[in-house]
């Protein structure tokens, strides 16, 4: 099983956090809301290990009301594998889903900037199967 996260359950029955959480053969991430300024802020960073790998989706919102925008990223191993740009949200809405696979042995970290000005809630879901 993907290494960094432990079964849902006791004190934390949602499973909100920065690392990824288990039920049988998949795993989700909730990370509730993280404030994100205009420097590169962290919302979640975790690691998988073991001989498994993960087939998902990640998907970057905006939880609150603004006209500003914000880039998420996406990084493996310290590398950009993606990055995206969130537009202005009158309303709650999520942006799509973007495909992943995550390899074994591979630190994760997703992080946002506004590229507008303060501070605004934002966050991050990743769910998916994990396989042998």
């Amino acid at each position: 099983m993907l290494g960094g996260g432990n079964p849902v359950g006791g004190a934390n029955p949602t499973g909100t956090g920065s690392s990824l959480n288990y039920v049988g053969e998949h795993a989700f991430m909730y990370t509730g809301s993280v404030s994100v300024g205009t420097s590169e802020t962290t919302i979640a960073q975790f690691g998988t290990s073991g001989n498994t790998y993960l087939v998902g989706s990640w998907q970057p919102q905006i939880l609150t009301n603004t006209t500003d925008d914000i880039q998420f990223q996406l990084y493996f191993n310290d590398q950009l594998i993606a990055m995206v740009v969130q537009t202005s949200t009158k309303d709650y809405s999520p942006f799509e889903e973007i495909e992943i696979i995550i390899p074994t042995d591979t630190r994760v970290k997703i992080t946002g900037t506004n590229l507008g000005s303060g501070s605004k809630n934002c966050g991050s879901i990743i769910v998916g199967r994990v396989y042998a």
